[in-house]
């Protein structure tokens, strides 16, 4: 029974990302920068693949490096169609959700390992309770599902004392996608140093592998490097960002649009875009909202840092440092310039986690209030909610204020069961 429904769930987000406008969207992005990369471009020059939007810089928040894992899918659709690298995209997307399911079970999830049928159970509810941002990534084409598998199959395999395996994963998944590079200094306290010195290792070798194919140009490689640089120590939050990275929008759940949302003066191009929701914020001055936005971010790696380096001591396998994990990875999405919805991924495993805790107490009353207000604030969306009201959501940052709640909580629980 369980295989079918795994199946059936499978083929139903694979047969979705096929036909959601097939000549169109971020797979089409992935594949063209991909091509590019094969064939020694500047994967950054300008592109669109839709032709209602004007053109811009292709895919500037990403590695020259991305490329690597796209370009099979490039050759793919040159040889086969369209349709074909998008479904072998999804394929690879659920195999990235196998991957998490896997890892997750090889970790320690509480005082009582839930059993085999317990497990499909807790992680197709996390699935459920994620699923507006499990759908965006699995019909946009993006690739955050294959980084969340890739790093807790990472964590997993180095908890297990598999250092080299472990790393050379999570070197893979930085190298497409930095948006998980808060693992490393966290995986250093844990105690992991082999695991990211092999993770550094892919890393490095992956940059080669790009150089080499764009015939040793480095001009895009530093154009990410300072594209990058000056995105994450910009100022103010509202500019227009340099080397043709993402302006800013109201779906970006990071803390930092938050603090300047609610801080900082919101400009009128981007209040009226807002019909029910406050537009202005208390401001200040970008300068001192930018302190202030610093210093949260300083705080929330601290405390992360902090339950991590407690956590050293435990054994491998130890509840406490999956908590750890999973806290790591909330604060990905809070401290990245980018966090848009499908990055929002990253939570799956506090969910599982949470669940799981939900079982385990005698009084399970705060983990199920905790999860049923997660799903209110930030799992439904458009889709159910329409557009309009899901902006005026997005300009209230909930999806954020439940970031910082599920960090909160995350790192409490690694206190807890580090303490038991």
């Amino acid at each position: 029974m369980l295989l079918l429904v795994w199946s059936l769930l499978a083929i139903t987000l694979i047969a979705r990302a096929v036909d959601r406008k097939p000549h169109r969207g971020v797979i089409v992005d992935h594949l063209e920068f991909g091509r590019r990369l094969l064939h020694g471009q500047d994967p950054y020059a300008p592109w669109r693949s839709d032709p209602d939007a004007p053109e811009r810089p292709l895919h500037a928040p990403y590695p020259p490096s991305f490329g690597l894992l796209t370009a099979p899918f490039a050759v793919l659709a040159d040889v086969a169609g369209l349709r074909a690298a998008r479904a072998t995209w999804g394929l690879l997307q659920v195999a990235a959700l196998i991957a998490l399911f896997v890892g997750l079970r090889r970790v320690g999830l509480g005082r009582a390992p839930p059993s085999p049928l317990a497990m499909h159970l807790l992680f197709l509810l996390a699935l459920l309770m994620g699923s507006r941002f499990v759908l965006r990534d699995m019909h946009g084409g993006g690739g955050n599902l294959l980084n969340l598998g890739l790093c807790t199959l990472a964590f997993a395999l180095a908890e297990r004392g598999q250092p080299a395996r472990g790393g050379w994963l999570l070197g893979l998944s930085l190298a497409t996608k930095p948006t998980q590079i808060w693992l490393l200094p966290i995986l250093l306290l844990l105690g992991h140093r082999r695991t990211v010195l092999h993770a550094l290792l892919a890393g490095a070798v992956a940059v080669v592998a790009s150089v080499a194919l764009l015939r040793g140009d480095l001009a895009p490689w530093w154009r990410w490097l300072s594209g990058s640089w000056a995105l994450a120590t910009q100022t103010d939050a509202f500019l227009v960002p340099a080397a043709g990275f993402p302006e800013f929008e109201w779906m970006n759940q990071s803390l930092r649009c938050a603090v300047a949302r609610w801080l900082g003066d919101v400009p009128p191009e981007f209040a009226v875009r807002v019909a029910l929701a406050p537009p202005r914020g208390l401001g200040l001055d970008p300068t001192l909202v930018t302190w202030c936005t610093r210093a949260l971010a300083l705080t929330a790696f601290g405390a992360v840092a902090t339950v991590a380096w407690r956590a050293r001591g435990e054994p491998a396998g130890a509840t406490s440092r999956t908590w750890v994990l999973a806290a790591a990875f909330v604060l990905s999405v809070l401290l990245s310039p980018l966090s848009w919805k499908a990055h929002h991924v990253a939570l799956l495993p506090t969910f599982v986690l949470l669940l799981q805790q939900g079982r385990e107490q005698s009084s399970p009353r705060p983990a199920w209030l905790l999860l049923a207000l997660v799903l209110a604030l930030c799992g439904i969306g458009g889709e159910l909610l329409g557009d309009g009201v899901a902006e005026v959501a997005n300009s209230l940052y909930l999806v954020t204020a439940c970031d910082v709640a599920l960090l909160l909580v995350t790192v409490c629980l690694s206190r807890r069961h580090a303490a038991i």
